[in-house]
């Protein structure tokens, strides 16, 4: 069947119009708007279809040669990894359709028929920039692989180097797949839910360092003395190794309970004039040089207008939101409900002694009414959520309060349509988006949102 790419879908497929034939859209991946594709009808749903490109008939203006070896091509008779799937994009045309996907999602999903859509800021660093990684492990034919998964399965295309992770990252992996090899680990089944190795995490900072962690499924580790010498006289750049318990038969990648095995239990990482603790299960945005563009956005936003006199920053992590926010506010406040993010977020306003912040442990929902009465009339909130969004009341709590600006940080177009909306409704306008680049060769797109009072009748 031979299709036209008339756009790109959130997620990053595209959107193909086969010629000469009615029926539904079909969702396209590693296609470039603009393409003529012959293309192969995998999957059919009641309102739309699900293809692959046999071959790119004349590509589209933004098509490129992708960089990475694992990437999709005609040509590859296995799978490609899942991983970067707009390598096929030149970096301008990247940057041009994440604008595009912003403003199609406000429409189909906020509502928002004309909505002010800045242009998308670039990241500074479009290769190499990652500063965390989850690398699922496996096993193929007797060999221990470990890799990244193909699109839409949870099938490992093995690796042996990646040009978007850094390269103490990639080295570190395939020492500990050499080592899972030789001292004949046993790798982890998501079938049966046996075996012990799971995940390999991995966290590099500005001077190169690393903090490890592997994930097992029990608190058991063979020949642990041997592996810690092992990694540590050929890494001398690890500063920490640790181990996280998954026992569960599950997705989720970490487990509840963490154990030290070697060295330092966080990592020291620098973005913009700040220094931040961070332990190896906390959040903390993956490219550095871009989350300091996106916090700088976010500040020119808070600080329009005039100094608030309070902002609440929710779901604040390690800090790193709250202590940017204390440059532009008298007072900080920050909300978040992992204890040890929050303990690491003390400690980070002590390492740069700013004492107009303080941290509050618990659900965003269930704090807000305890700080309610500190709220001053011209307050901000400022917000970063995880993929899912505000929680349901948050909306309509945020109404109740005297707050003139919201400023809300996205990593997830959808949710943030749908809690833009909300928003609406509770009483504040939207009145401008600055998209941020910070997932360079992939359609993931980061979102600053600014939120106003509307005047009230």
């Amino acid at each position: 069947m031979t299709a036209l790419i008339k756009g790109l879908a959130t997620e990053g497929p595209g959107l193909a119009i086969p010629e000469g034939k009615t029926g539904p859209v079909v969702f396209v991946p590693f296609a470039a708007a603009g393409d003529r594709v012959q293309i192969e009808i995998t999957e059919f749903k009641k309102n739309f279809a699900r293809g692959k490109i046999l071959k790119v008939l004349s590509p589209g203006p933004g098509r490129i040669e992708p960089a990475c070896s694992l990437h999709f091509s005609e040509s590859r008779k296995t799978e490609a990894c899942g991983g970067c799937n707009w390598q096929h994009l030149d970096y301008a045309q990247q940057l041009i359709e994440k604008r595009n996907l912003v403003i199609d999602t406000l429409k189909k999903i906020g509502g928002f028929q004309n909505p002010h859509i800045k242009e998308t800021l670039p990241s500074p660093q479009n290769w190499k920039y990652r500063n965390k990684v989850q690398i699922p492990f496996g096993k193929r034919e007797g060999k221990v692989i470990c890799g990244f998964y193909a699109a839409g399965t949870h099938h490992i295309v093995d690796f042996s180097d990646c040009p978007v992770q850094s390269e103490i990252s990639v080295r570190i992996a395939l020492r500990v797949k050499a080592l899972a090899q030789e001292e004949n680990w046993p790798i982890y089944d998501e079938s049966s839910g046996g075996g012990w190795l799971r995940h390999l995490l991995i966290r590099s900072n500005y001077e190169g360092k690393a903090l490890v962690a592997l994930i097992t499924r029990t608190d058991y580790f063979p020949k642990l003395r041997e592996v810690l010498d092992s990694l540590t006289r050929e890494f001398p750049q690890i500063v920490g190794i640790h181990q996280n318990i998954q026992p569960l038969k599950t997705s989720v990648i970490l487990g509840p309970k963490w154990k030290k095995l070697w060295g330092q239990e966080s990592i020291i990482e620098k973005i913009g004039p700040f220094l931040f603790k961070v332990s190896a299960g906390s959040f903390l945005q993956v490219n550095t040089p871009a989350a300091e563009v996106l916090y700088r956005a976010a500040m020119n936003a808070l600080s329009e207008g005039g100094r608030p006199p309070l902002i609440l920053d929710l779901y604040c992590g390690v800090g790193t939101t709250s202590l940017w926010a204390s440059k532009v506010s008298e007072r900080v406040i920050g909300v978040e409900e992992n204890p040890q993010a929050v303990k690491d977020a003390w400690e980070n306003a002590r390492l740069n002694k700013i004492n107009r912040v303080r941290f509050l442990a618990g659900r965003a929902e269930a704090v807000l009414p305890r700080i309610a009465r500190q709220m001053k009339e011209g307050s901000s909130v400022l917000c970063d959520p995880p993929r899912t969004g505000l929680a349901p009341h948050i909306p309509k709590a945020l109404g109740r309060l005297p707050i003139g600006k919201i400023v809300y940080i996205s990593c997830d177009l959808g949710t943030f349509s749908r809690d833009a909306a909300l928003l609406s409704r509770e009483g504040f306008s939207l009145r401008s988006v600055q998209p941020v680049d910070l997932f360079p060769q992939t359609a993931h797109v980061e979102s600053v949102g600014i939120f106003e009072r509307k005047p009230r009748s």
